[in-house]
């Protein structure tokens, strides 16, 4: 994967993580553009960085370098223990999906993070903003989370990119609607319509 470094301003972001180690991955959306993003964060006057910016192109920008804390979560603490990547697009203007070369590079981005940093994808290790500071619908309702994950537990395990871990799987029974019987359990996949049938 090809990253251009394009450092934020200093007056951006903190050096260090106060001995903090990195233990999840925050999703953004800019709305904005991959230019004005880079700009802004940039600017001295801003107060915002995040680590990574990623065009709808596909291509990777590093502002901030992933042992320093970027300003990207609205929590410092949260700051401290989180990896920032911001994605190229503008909802304000109405419904937006990230491309998908942008949506590809992102995972593959993340996965590396996460093989760096030992980190399981999962629900829970890979969040959206919003998850942290609410007032902020980030990176709203149209991000493909099933399809997001599943692609980078792919890339992080190959061999075990359809066994989803303990913590976003439970088990639901299944019933035959003419007759209300039960006809078999399944595995319910967390933030997914998927359930996986178990076998009898």
């Amino acid at each position: 994967m090809t990253i251009t470094q394009l450092p934020a301003s200093p007056h951006n972001f903190t050096p260090g993580r106060g001995g903090h180690k990195v233990e999840r991955v925050i999703i953004h959306v800019q709305d904005g553009t991959q230019k004005g993003s880079i700009a802004w964060f940039q600017n001295p006057a801003s107060n915002v960085s995040a680590h990574y910016l990623i065009g709808m192109d596909g291509s990777v920008v590093q502002m901030v370098q992933e042992g320093d804390t970027a300003w990207q979560a609205g929590n410092f603490l949260v700051n401290q223990t989180t990896i920032g990547i911001e994605h190229e697009g503008q909802p304000s203007k109405g419904p937006w999906q990230p491309s998908e070369a942008q949506l590809q590079a992102s995972a593959q981005l993340v996965a590396d993070i996460c093989k760096r940093y030992g980190i399981t994808p999962s629900t829970t290790t890979i969040i959206p903003h919003s998850q942290i500071n609410p007032a902020h619908r980030c990176p709203g309702p149209t991000w493909p989370w099933a399809r997001y994950l599943g692609l980078v537990a792919a890339a992080v395990n190959p061999q075990n990119a359809h066994q989803p871990s303990a913590e976003d799987r439970r088990t639901v029974r299944l019933f035959n609607p003419g007759t209300n019987q039960q006809v078999g359990t399944g595995t319910l996949i967390s933030g997914t319509d998927k359930v996986y049938l178990q076998p009898k």
